[in-house]
């Protein structure tokens, strides 16, 4: 059902990344027709891709706020 063909997989474990489907949906058909480490690969991927994307927004912040630091900074020196 989940994993089909190569365009329904992907779909897939996008759904399952952004919440919109449930990991036991996805990782009962894995364990139960082709291994039970399919399970944890499965779930290795989910975090590591989790993780990912929080670092990816946190850098943006970050960055953003630098950026606006500097322009604070360039404006305080040339009004002092």
């Amino acid at each position: 059902l989940y994993f089909g063909s190569v365009g329904s997989a992907v779909m897939s474990l996008f759904q399952t990344v952004t919440g919109g489907l449930e990991w036991r949906n996805m990782v009962t058909p894995l364990m139960a027709h082709i291994s039970p480490a399919m399970g944890a690969v499965f779930s290795l991927y989910v975090v590591f891709t989790s993780l990912a994307l929080m670092n990816i927004v946190t850098g943006v912040f970050v960055e953003t706020a630098l950026q606006r630091g500097r322009e604070d900074k360039d404006v305080y020196m040339i009004n002092h």
